[in-house]
This record gives structure tokens, C-alpha cells and sequence, in this order.
């Protein structure tokens, strides 16, 4: 006998559930590649492929003039599109911070309950052991490959999440996202207990004073995490939001309803986005790669847009795997293009590949940088599979339960 949610597909809250599911992944992939390719960007060698002959990255005063020639030269509006968010790509970091609270508190909203010890559980199977293995093949390929004289607390620093210090900030600068994660992580708490004694309003509150700081400046000069706890709230906030309207969006009605509104949502954000990374840039006189706005916009544009795929079980099954590579692919991305420049034979190797590739690939920036990012999140994808099954898989069940130290058996001996 089947089940008939299975005969006939998901519906109500289910299939909402699984909307944001796959806005969630689509979300991360995106700001993944976005990141990426802004890296990229950084590249001597890949930025002479698609820009003008002897035209450098655009960068401090005057940067803008380049800005706009290197977009001049590209040719189509997708191609113009993507290398503007590649140029662009630190203000997605923003998104990033407001998408990881988002999903954070959309798993809490489902689930009914906050579990501290299972959350911290699985913040460290989940992100701290990844991050460690990172933090060490980063110190190994370093010292043991390229040479770096290290200091004596260098390995220290990067295992407690300092990856940003003046000591630590060759070995793998990109690691510095998640070392403010950490601390994000470590108040999260805050937030269940907020919301159980004040609910929505409590967590408005919350958004409201940090988003203040941030606008009005106050703090900035001292630490970077009131800005980051600022968007981080505000993916709690949304989340929060979009939990009510799948308590209310049911049936087919609440789907075209739902549809309607990510559209109009996404019309405004891509509207907004459009005008923040392209068109307030030519009253400028050099590029503003940090802009809050912009990352605002990229988060509920990316947001909405995924809200707008009607995905299944299979298609938000494929998602989620492809997403959780993405985790692999921040880790290591920016280590492997420090191999390219500081490895002479890596750098030949990867030249090597490369001249195989189709002439079609270097006269578009979008096809280059799909190949570019599909090959390190294929490659992403393989390793967090190995990771999570012989790695952190193993040692979830060995710690699923408290470890007795003193057996039965044990004790008789002693005895």
C-alpha cells in the first residue's frame, strides 16, 4: 500500500518546507560562487583573460574608470552581470552572515524547541572539525611546502579561530568568516530565550539595536561582530517571518500566494541590486567592494528568487548535497589559489589543464567562471562525503552518548 503524500506530492506545510529548503541551498551556492569568483578576480592570470589588455584590478582612487571598462568589454549582460558580482564579492560575505542565522533559526522554529546540548553537539561536528582540519592543512602546506618560517604559537592561533591576526593571516585568509561565526554561534542562545519571554518582538528589538549600531557607526572602529550580528538577526528575523507565513500559506491558494510575493520581492531586491553594485557606481569615483546595502539585497534577492523553484524531494535532496559542499569549498578555495601563486608546480599544472579548454570558455566571464567553480565544488562535494563519513560520522556516534570510563568488568578487577 503507498502513501498517498507520496502518490500525489507534497502539500500544505511540507511542501512549503521544502520551497525554503531549496531557496536555502540555491542561496548558498550562489554566494558560495560569488566568493569564489571574486578570489578569482584577484588572480593576475585569470583576471588577464577576461579583462582589456593592460588594464589593472580596479582598486583605490580613480578605480572606477577600470570598473567600467572592464564591464565595457564583456560581451554580453550576463557576462557584465557576473563580473560586476565578482568584483563586488565582499559585501556577500554580509549575506552570508544574515543566510547562516536564517537557517539556524528556521531549523529551531521547526523543531518547536532549543536544545543546548544538542546544538553545540552539532556546531562542533558540524563546522569546528571541519574548520580544524582546514586550520591544520593550511599550517602544513605552508611550512611544509612553501616554506613559511612559522611562530610559535602560529598553529595555536589558528586552531582557536585567530585567523585573521598579523601572525596567522597568510596561512588561509579567507578562514576569518568563520572565526567570527564562532562567536556568532556562542550567543546564539540568547536568541530562544529572548524569543520564549518576548517572542517576535523581542527578536525586532534585538535587530533594531544592532542594526543602529551598525548605521550609525558606533563600535565599528572596535570590533567587526556587532556589524556581523546585525545581519546575522536579520536572517533570524526573516526566518521568523517566513515560519508564520507557512503557517498560513496553505494549499494551492497559499503556493500562488507565496509565488506572487517572492516575485514582487525579488523584483525590488534585483531593482535595488542593480543600482547599489552597478548604476550608484558611476557617480563614484573608485568601487565600494564593502557595502551593507548590498549584501542586504543580495540576501533577500537570492532568498526569494529560490522561493520561487517549486522543488520536490529530488531536486531538494540534490540541493542540499550540493550545498553542503559549499562548506569545503570556503575552507579550502583560497588555500588552493595561494598553491597557484607560491607553488611553481602547481602553478604550471593548473596552466596545463587549463589551455585544454575551449576557446568559447576564455571569451565569456560566466562560462569561465562555471568551470572554474563547478570543478572545486565537484570536488568540494567529494570530500565533505569522505569527511562526514569517516571523519566527523564516526566520532558523532562514538560521542552520541556520555562515555562510561569504569565498566563492570573493570571495576571487578580493580576490586
Amino acid at each position: 500500500m503507498t502513501d498517498g503524500k507520496k502518490h500525489h506530492g507534497a502539500t500544505g506545510r511540507e511542501a512549503f518546507d521544502q520551497r525554503v529548503s531549496v531557496a536555502i541551498s540555491l542561496a548558498r551556492l550562489v554566494l558560495m560562487g560569488g566568493i569564489v569568483v571574486g578570489h578569482a578576480l584577484l588572480l593576475g592570470d585569470f583576471w588577464a583573460v577576461y579583462a582589456p589588455a593592460d588594464l589593472g584590478y580596479p582598486a583605490g582612487p580613480g578605480s572606477l574608470a577600470a570598473f567600467r571598462a572592464v564591464l565595457a568589454g564583456q560581451g554580453g549582460a550576463l557576462d557584465r552581470t557576473a563580473l560586476a558580482g565578482g568584483l563586488l564579492f565582499w559585501s556577500l560575505n554580509f549575506s552570508f552572515y544574515a543566510l547562516s542565522g536564517f537557517s539556524l533559526w528556521l531549523a529551531v522554529r521547526r523543531r518547536g524547541q532549543f536544545d543546548l546540548r544538542d546544538y553545540f553537539f552539532g556546531r562542533f561536528f558540524g563546522i569546528y572539525l571541519g574548520f580544524a582540519a582546514a586550520a591544520l592543512a593550511a599550517f602544513a602546506v605552508w611550512v611544509g611546502i612553501l616554506g613559511h618560517a612559522p611562530g610559535e604559537h602560529d598553529l595555536n592561533f589558528l586552531l582557536l579561530g585567530v585567523a585573521r591576526a598579523r601572525e596567522t593571516m597568510a596561512y588561509n585568509d579567507t578562514l576569518w568568516f568563520l572565526t567570527v561565526l564562532f562567536v556568532l554561534y556562542l550567543v546564539f542562545p540568547v536568541v530562544p530565550l529572548c524569543y520564549r519571554y518576548l517572542r517576535l518582538w523581542g527578536l525586532l528589538g534585538l535587530w533594531a539595536l544592532f542594526t543602529w549600531l551598525r548605521l550609525r557607526g558606533l563600535l565599528s572602529g572596535v570590533s567587526f561582530l556587532p556589524t556581523a550580528f546585525s545581519f546575522f538577526l536579520l536572517g533570524i528575523l526573516a526566518a521568523d517571518l517566513v515560519h508564520l507565513l507557512g503557517d498560513r500559506l496553505r494549499g494551492r491558494l497559499g503556493q500562488w500566494l507565496l509565488t506572487a510575493l517572492a516575485a514582487v520581492v525579488a523584483a525590488v531586491c534585483l531593482a535595488r541590486l542593480y543600482a547599489l553594485g552597478y548604476a550608484d557606481q558611476l557617480g563614484k569615483t573608485e568601487v565600494n567592494y564593502d557595502s551593507h546595502a548590498i549584501g542586504t539585497a543580495a540576501f533577500l534577492l537570492l532568498l526569494s528568487l529560490g522561493l520561487l523553484v517549486p522543488g520536490g524531494p529530488r531536486l531538494g535532496g540534490a540541493l542540499r548535497l550540493a550545498a553542503r559542499g559549499t562548506f569545503a569549498v570556503y575552507l579550502y578555495h583560497y588555500l588552493l589559489f595561494q598553491l597557484y601563486r607560491h607553488a611553481p608546480g602547481v602553478h604550471q599544472a593548473v596552466l596545463a589543464a587549463v589551455s585544454g579548454l575551449p576557446a568559447v570558455v576564455r571569451e565569456h566571464f560566466t562560462l569561465g567562471c562555471l568551470v572554474l567553480y563547478g570543478g572545486l565544488l565537484a570536488g568540494g562535494v567529494a570530500y565533505q562525503a569522505a569527511f562526514d563519513r569517516f571523519v566527523s560520522g564516526p566520532l558523532r556516534r562514538a560521542f552520541a552518548e556520555p562515555l562510561v570510563l569504569e565498566t563492570k568488568k573493570r571495576r571487578q578487577e580493580v576490586s
